[in-house]
């Protein structure tokens, strides 16, 4: 009796009751049962048919602005539709133009409208899609086809790649788009259109290093010979050849430039559509006629009512309903005045880069005018941007905002004969990962340049 009373005291002590073993077991393992269960089937149906989903708030795309697509020289695309402003702000996580989140100018419910962006090089002049979509419901999106222009191409390529390894002082356009540059060791190279077949048609060998030591313009005028050429470079005379295709040519030709004496040194020159011609001096300004063509001893006259601003960079002879102006620049300023006979008259300032603080420091190298009357200008040493355009009221802001669709080292900038507005990165040494000097981009722009008047003279 003994035995049996200890052995179910040490039972008691000792040891669990089975009942009390079987029942924790179970508090164990069915949640555990539970849990394998649930997350087996976790994922579920991600997508009920049954289910009626809210869709009031789902962007619609129904065009674009432009709607023919974005070509090169177009800044803004302007997405058209519906529930388009469902989240504000500046990012752009939610809109995309060929896979790219573009930087976002406004927001409306009726219309989103974006700075260009910079797309994959196999995504230009192609279909590409446009979408937006909804952030609280990341399925209802909205995708429409649109097609954007490439910005440009190198045209020109006279940099050490190349194999020129040279750097560009000047240049001109004919009508057919040939690329006329003058370079740094006074060669004069003609590029055809495509950017291909380069041909020498003057070197240093017909200048005389003492009166062409540093060329600033060269320019298409009138004459008796089928393209005449004519060339400054801040003295006190401009050269005129006619151009030939080759230094091999048959037949007379001259040796060197035939020279021209000017009043002062002249740093730009331009035509109006008479063929008279204007020269930018020191501290004046000069026309003479269409003898400049012909003429070794042409006669230049002073135009009254000249500011008499010193260092021109370039001057421009643009005729706007019926009246004939000209814009002329230096580093820091851009005017307009008519010209009436040999004076100015109703001079205006168009550029003040003092009165722009987000520009402090920088200088302006070069200038172009639209055949509206529009100004793009060149700040070759801004830090972000080389290409600027003046808008109607007067602020000055790049020309793409994103800073990676053109090079940053432009220094000069001139219109072509068609829509093509060319880049010059002359004289600027290589920046890496931007630019190399001794290139010129062609940017295909979405109107004509102001014309130059000297081109017209050009017979072949």
């Amino acid at each position: 009796m003994k035995n049996e009373k200890l052995k179910q005291r040490t039972f008691a002590k000792g040891f669990i009751a089975p009942w009390s073993i079987f029942f924790a077991w179970c508090i164990f393992i069915i949640p555990v049962l539970f849990n394998a269960c649930e997350y087996k089937n976790k994922p579920g149906i991600i997508y009920d048919p049954s289910m009626v989903m809210d869709t009031t708030g789902k962007p619609t795309i129904t065009g674009f602005t432009p709607a023919a697509g974005a070509f090169a020289g177009v800044r803004e695309i302007q997405i058209n539709g519906s529930n388009l402003g469902l989240k504000n702000g500046t990012d752009t996580d939610w809109v995309f133009v060929g896979g790219v989140s573009p930087l976002i100018k406004e927001i409306h419910d009726s219309y989103i409208t974006i700075y260009r962006p910079k797309l994959a090089n196999d995504h230009y002049n192609i279909p590409i899609s446009v979408s937006v979509t909804n952030m609280k419901m990341p399925t209802e999106s909205s995708s429409a086809s649109y097609y954007v222009e490439s910005p440009g191409t190198i045209t020109g390529d006279y940099s050490s790649n190349s194999g020129a390894s040279t750097m560009l002082t000047a240049t001109e356009f004919d009508k057919n788009e040939n690329i006329y540059v003058m370079s740094v060791g006074k060669n004069l190279y003609k590029t055809d259109s495509a950017g291909v077949t380069r041909t020498t048609i003057l070197n240093s060998q017909n200048m005389v290093p003492s009166e062409y030591a540093s060329i600033t313009t060269i320019a298409f005028g009138p004459g008796s010979k089928d393209k005449n050429l004519f060339i400054a470079d801040g003295k006190s005379n401009i050269g005129r050849i006619d151009v030939y295709d080759t230094l091999n040519r048959t037949g007379t030709k001259s040796p060197s430039p035939v020279k021209l004496i000017t009043p002062a040194p002249v740093s730009g020159l331009d035509f109006d559509e008479n063929g008279n011609m204007y020269v930018a001096g020191n501290a004046n300004l000069y026309i003479a006629d269409t003898s400049v063509g012909n003429s070794t001893a042409p006669t230049f006259n002073t135009i009254s009512g000249y500011a008499g601003v010193t260092n021109l960079i370039k001057i421009r002879i643009i005729k706007e309903s019926g009246s004939q102006y000209i814009y002329y620049a230096d580093s820091l300023h851009v005017w307009k005045s008519q010209i009436s006979g040999s004076a100015l008259v109703s001079t205006s300032s168009l550029v003040d880069l003092n009165t722009h603080p987000e520009l402090t420091g920088c200088k302006l190298s070069s200038f172009e005018v639209d055949i509206n009357g529009s100004l793009f200008l060149c700040l070759k040493n801004h830090p972000k941007y080389s290409l600027f355009f003046r808008e109607i009221d007067g602020s000055i802001t790049p020309f793409y905002y994103d800073q990676t669709i053109l090079p940053k080292t432009v220094e000069r900038i001139v219109w072509g004969y068609r829509k093509n507005l060319y880049l010059i990165s002359g004289s600027l040494q290589t920046v890496p990962g931007t630019y190399d000097a001794g290139r010129i981009y062609r940017l295909v722009m979405d109107r004509y340049g102001a014309p130059y008047n000297g081109r017209k003279f050009i017979k072949k």
